[in-house]
């Protein structure tokens, strides 16, 4: 029984442990990735939260040197909800002409472009947000800003790409601008200019030249790069990107002292059945040596029942969880838990195997267990 618990309480932390290192390199992959697309983030120099004009667009096209710049497309943040559920899901809205170019790894098809540009309505979803609510092309869906005036907008969704990542529901600008200046009078605000580029050196050109040519203006902004922009953004939340990985390891000292309480209340249960091996002819070595074995096979042990079945599920499933999107556990990081594993219970039987090494036999013989 106290090896079974041995064995459990070092699998759970080592569960723990793999989920939070996994999470952590999907989001650190994901910020790699974005610096490839060559896409820079322009938006108010002190929060992204304040909006824009939307004619500074035309300004940073007109600002660039010829092919210098592929597309720039708006974004303004809606935040819709469906009516009866309090839970925001990731929507915005984006300029009908350049959607497609400035995120150009969605493939969209150029029939599900033809759509997005004829119906005014329109909207494109993710596929993960399309199977989570059960959408399908041809829908109407009807959702609930989450930022004042809270405007109540109907869509019709006119395409679930493929290759669209994570729960995202894009519809035109214009449409939004229009119901905006209904309700207000006044037009959508823009939160992001995504700018496309066509080479670093054009991205190095956009990060230097666009905030020099809004500096002292009423409009200052200020531009990133994509990665360095999604990072600041999950922070704006609090940094639980950190604070995941900082769960992982601090789990690992939980596993470590835990299998070290049990495996030391093991090695007192033991010390006859230790003091008969040394009178046998077994050395202090060799004692020292089958007690570190036996805890690094019990965390290695630990770290399979931990690691195996997710690893599997993973990798022979579509596993996803809610706003992070499909995960698999990578096979380093498999690798580093069933390693980090083996370590917990080699510290765990450090102790009592320097304690089974100086044992004295006639002491010990002398004991009743």
């Amino acid at each position: 029984m106290r090896t079974t618990l041995t064995v459990l309480a070092i699998a759970l932390p080592m569960f723990v442990f793999t989920m939070a290192r996994t999470m952590v390199e999907q989001v650190h992959e994901m910020l790699a990735e974005s610096d490839l697309k060559l896409r820079v983030a322009v938006h108010q120099k002190l929060s992204f939260t304040s909006p824009l004009p939307q004619r500074i667009r035309e300004e940073i096209e007109g600002l660039a040197p010829e092919g210098y710049i592929t597309a720039v497309c708006r974004t303004s943040w809606f935040g819709g909800r469906i009516e009866g559920k309090p839970a925001a899901f990731a929507s915005m809205a984006v300029d009908r002409d350049t959607f497609a170019k400035v995120y150009a790894e969605f493939e969209i098809t150029p029939a599900e472009n033809e759509r997005f540009q004829e119906e005014r309505r329109a909207a494109m979803v993710s596929p993960e947000l399309a199977k989570s609510q059960n959408w399908k092309v041809g829908d109407r869906v009807t959702l609930t800003g989450s930022l004042p005036p809270n405007p109540k907008m109907e869509f019709v969704i006119v395409a679930i790409p493929p290759k669209m990542s994570r729960q995202w529901f894009y519809f035109a600008m214009d449409y939004y601008d229009e119901t905006l200046r209904k309700l207000t009078g006044s037009p959508a605000g823009v939160n992001n200019f995504w700018v496309k580029c066509s080479s670093p050196e054009a991205r190095q050109w956009a990060l230097t030249a666009i905030d020099k040519h809004f500096a002292s203006s009423e409009n200052e902004t200020r531009t990133e790069l994509e990665s360095t922009f999604f990072a600041q953004f999950m922070k704006s939340g609090g940094d639980w990107v950190g604070l995941t990985w900082n769960v992982g390891r601090l789990i690992v000292l939980v596993a470590v002292a835990v299998a070290f309480n049990t495996m030391s209340m093991s090695f007192r249960e033991r010390t006859r059945e230790i003091a008969v091996l040394r009178t046998l002819g077994f050395s202090a070595g060799k004692i020292v040596r089958m007690v570190l074995s036996e805890g690094v096979l019990l965390g290695l042990i630990g770290g399979l029942i931990a690691v195996g079945p997710i690893y599997a599920l993973t990798h022979l499933t579509e596993f996803s969880i809610p706003r992070m999107g499909t995960m698999q556990i990578p096979n380093q990081t498999a690798a580093i838990a069933l390693a980090v594993a083996c370590l917990c219970g080699l510290l765990a039987a450090l102790v009592p195997a320097l304690m089974a090494g100086r044992l004295k036999v006639a002491t010990a013989l002398r004991k009743v267990v």
